[in-house]
């Protein structure tokens, strides 16, 4: 289960633990510090991913369609907290 926030362009997005790994693709445990994401929505996240790679930034995953309408990918910073990149798409019909 997951509850999101909106404030105005900002979006806080908590995560039960049992759902975790689904939504956020990486977890860290409760012992490695860092236990959230940060997301960032863009217009292309595939252009982002291409810029972030050619700096030498690896993708933890994606670029991916999720069916509840966003196209996002993730990797890490230096200091090791997820980040994530996201675009609104289409949702897909998928059941």
């Amino acid at each position: 289960t997951s509850a999101c926030v909106r404030f105005e362009g900002l979006f806080v997005n908590l995560v039960s633990v049992s759902s975790a790994e689904e939504l956020v693709d990486v977890v860290a445990s409760r012992l490695a510090g860092s236990r959230f994401q940060l997301s960032i929505w863009v217009d292309d996240v595939d252009a982002v991913c291409s810029a972030l790679e050619a700096r030498g930034v690896t993708l933890l995953s994606g670029p991916v369609d999720r069916e509840w309408g966003m196209r996002t990918a993730t990797f890490a910073d230096p200091a090791g907290h997820s980040w994530e990149v996201a675009q609104a798409i289409e949702p897909s019909n998928a059941a």
